[in-house]
């Protein structure tokens, strides 16, 4: 699983860039022991009794972790499986892990090193820093029992050439550990990686990490586990690898770790400047270079201006000649608390100045993202910094970040298209996501046929209102057929070469391939390889394999109940047998599908074709599932088209109408699972369901 995206990859299984990379185990070291990096064959007994000890202190709380995650696109939510590691930092159960394995989580389990199943909620998650905590859901009990957990040790102390464990579960497999050393205390990308730059959510992780380098190696699923040193203390959070493996600094993890523990979040302070190392031209020999002023920002209230040099910061002198120097920097500001009136001191035109500014809560990059369902599009919060991106105020609307092809927001007139901010619906103002959600509700009500709603929305410099169907149907007209005499058999067309084969050289006509059990062909006496050649008298012309619809058409010019005769050689001798035309079937294109939209997937009744064609008594029942969503519910449970659904949490399911009575419920009451019970070519199987659902 996974793409990879520009250089790097993450070490999370399924997820963005690509971060690890994994040694093998050293031959003859037992499984969980530490393997030597590098071109090692062996552990020193002098490196053997601390690499024991640290790996008896951290290896119990490793933790590895299966996840359902979401992303958003074509107007949909799209789930995913991946997996990752992470470590029990807390005797109640908190973890550590990155926000790249569980920052956009629907459901977690981890699996603890006795073995243990659990699930666990995500307590809050931090893109900048890549850092994610979760809190373990123990059953009542269970948290008496000792809990082994890690502690965290002083990264600040590392020195390059220390050996050091990096510990997870690669590539989802039980957890194991890799032994290396520090090659660097303060790794960071480089320019000429522009612009394959780290980001997660909008957010540029180097701005905040300077990674720790190490030559233990982890591969994809490694992400979140502990780097370690020999004292057994967490020392890193593995994160990303591309030949050299790269650790967020524990202390930084810790910090995060503790404010999302005690608030459920990481708040950072803001001024809306962007620094840059000083100029190689430049002949300053201190100071940071302003890089950028957003406009209506504090830092342009106060006075500062692109091409400043800021010199000190709350009485801190700065000097950054180089980029291993800004995270530093960067960490200062976002970590001064918010509503702080900072002094500045600042160089231009070579004269120094003094300024003051209030910090301001700086939110994330990017907002939370939404699925409604019933426009068919997937929408997207506007933080101060998305906000600022468009040259708006935080919070004056909501943003579309991509539509269902086919869905009423892509076909209202004029459509709504991403990147559109909508503003109001049905006169109700639209500030936030939760407002949007709230005016589509208590429009639409409970009614079962679509609602016109008319939306305000801005595109670039425009105000523009449109109408949205909400709720309405996308698909074909399946309005019911007009039935027509049929024949309940399938043929094929007496070619020439096959009429000679067959001893009828010169006749046309067809001859007979299938007779179908039960139907007027079979009540007649027709057999599997008579040939037909005149009905009612009539030749039947048919003499090409494209003529294949020749006599079926001449069937269907007759009434239903008509009383026929086909003119039929079979074995040498002509016969005629009479046959009591019947009426068809009702065909795929007549059909009503139901279109489950919490679980992603379409059903509809079996025809007597569909029972044919899969060799099933006509009286079998049952829905056919007809179509299954990339990324739904349903998908990661491995229903599969073609499946016929025989019952639901043990109920009966005889037509697709059961289903959506079955399913109806099942919204209304929410159960953590659902088992469908089906039939999968000549087998059947349980599919077990197991939902997320969204607030009530």
């Amino acid at each position: 699983m996974g793409v990879g995206g520009g250089t790097f990859r993450l070490a999370g299984l399924g997820l963005g860039f690509l971060l690890a990379l994994a040694p093998a185990r050293a031959r003859g070291s037992p499984p969980g022991s530490g393997s030597t990096g590098g071109s090692a064959l062996g552990t020193p007994e002098a490196v053997r009794v601390p690499v024991d000890e640290a790996i008896r202190k951290v290896y119990p709380a490793l933790v590895r972790i299966h996840v359902v995650a979401v992303s958003y696109k074509d107007g949909r939510e799209v789930k995913r499986e991946s997996a990752g590691s992470g470590a029990v930092i807390s005797a109640d159960g908190y973890v550590i892990t990155n926000h790249h394995v569980a920052g956009h989580s629907k459901r977690i389990r981890c699996t603890l090193s006795d073995k243990r199943e659990v699930s666990a909620s995500l307590v809050g998650t931090d893109p900048l820093s890549d850092i994610a905590v979760l809190k373990l859901q123990l059953p009542p009990g269970a948290a008496s029992r000792e809990l082994p957990f890690a502690s965290f040790g002083d990264s600040e102390a590392l020195r390059v050439g220390d050996q050091v464990l990096a510990m997870g579960s690669p590539r989802a497999i039980s957890q194991s550990v890799t032994l290396g050393i520090v090659s660097n205390v303060e790794m960071t990308f480089p320019r000429m990686f522009w612009p394959f730059t780290f980001k997660l959510d909008g957010e540029e992780t180097g701005s905040v990490v300077k990674w720790i380098g190490h030559d233990a190696q982890i591969h994809p699923g490694n992400s979140g586990g502990p780097l370690v040193n020999l004292e057994g203390e967490i020392v890193g959070i593995n994160e990303i690898s591309f030949g050299l493996a790269g650790a967020i600094p524990g202390n930084l993890a810790r910090a995060v770790a503790e404010q999302i523990i005690a608030t459920g979040e990481v708040l950072r302070s803001w001024l809306g400047l962007t620094v840059q190392p000083r100029l190689k031209a430049s002949p300053a020999d201190r100071g940071v270079l302003v890089g950028g002023v957003v406009a209506g920002s504090p830092a342009e209230k106060a006075g500062l201006r692109p091409g400043d040099l800021l010199l000190s910061f709350q009485g801190k002198a700065l000097d950054i000649r180089y980029p291993e120097e800004l995270p530093e920097f960067n960490r200062l500001l976002l970590g001064t608390p918010i509503g702080t009136r900072v002094d500045l001191v600042y160089e231009r035109d070579g004269r120094a100045h003094e300024a003051s500014a209030a910090t301001v809560a700086r939110g994330q990059a990017q907002g939370e993202e939404a699925e409604l369902k019933a426009w068919g599009i997937t929408v997207q919060e506007l933080t101060l910094l998305a906000a600022k991106e468009l040259n708006r105020e935080p919070h004056s609307g909501v943003v579309v970040s991509s539509l269902r092809p086919g869905s009423p927001a892509s076909e209202a007139k004029p459509a709504l298209q991403p990147r559109d901010i909508l503003v109001e619906v049905a006169g109700r103002p639209v500030r936030t996501v939760d407002d949007l959600l709230a005016a589509s509700r208590s429009s639409k009500g409970a009614a079962a046929e679509p609602v016109p709603l008319l939306v305000g929305f801005e595109r670039r410099t425009e105000r523009l209102l449109t109408v949205v169907r909400v709720g309405a149907v996308e698909g074909r007209d399946r309005s019911a057929e007009a039935r027509k005499a049929w024949l309940s058999a399938a043929s094929q067309v007496l070619t020439p070469d096959l009429a000679e084969a067959l001893g009828l050289t010169g006749r046309t006509g067809v001859r007979l391939t299938q007779v179908y059990a039960g139907g007027n062909a079979e009540v007649a006496g027709l057999r599997v390889g008579d040939v037909v050649l005149k009905l009612d008298g009539t030749p039947i012309g048919a003499t090409q394999p494209e003529d294949v619809e020749v006599f079926p058409a001449m069937v269907r010019q007759y009434p239903i109940g008509k009383r026929v005769g086909l003119e039929v050689v079979r074995a040498g001798e002509t016969m005629v047998v009479e046959v009591e035309l019947a009426a068809s079937p009702r065909s795929t294109r007549e059909l009503v599908e139901y279109r489950d939209t919490h679980f992603d997937f379409s059903v509809r009744d079996l025809t007597f074709m569909d029972r044919v064609q899969e060799d099933l008594d006509q009286a079998q029942d049952g829905a056919l599932v007809t179509r299954v969503e990339t990324g739904g519910w349903a998908a990661l449970a491995q229903l599969a088209v073609g499946d016929i659904v025989l019952s639901v949490d043990g109920e009966t399911v005889s037509t697709a109408g059961d289903l959506e009575g079955r399913m109806g419920r099942i919204a209304r009451e929410r159960p953590g699972r659902v088992v469908f019970f089906v039939r999968r070519g000549v087998q059947t199987l349980f599919v077990e369901l197991e939902p997320a659902w969204p607030p009530a």
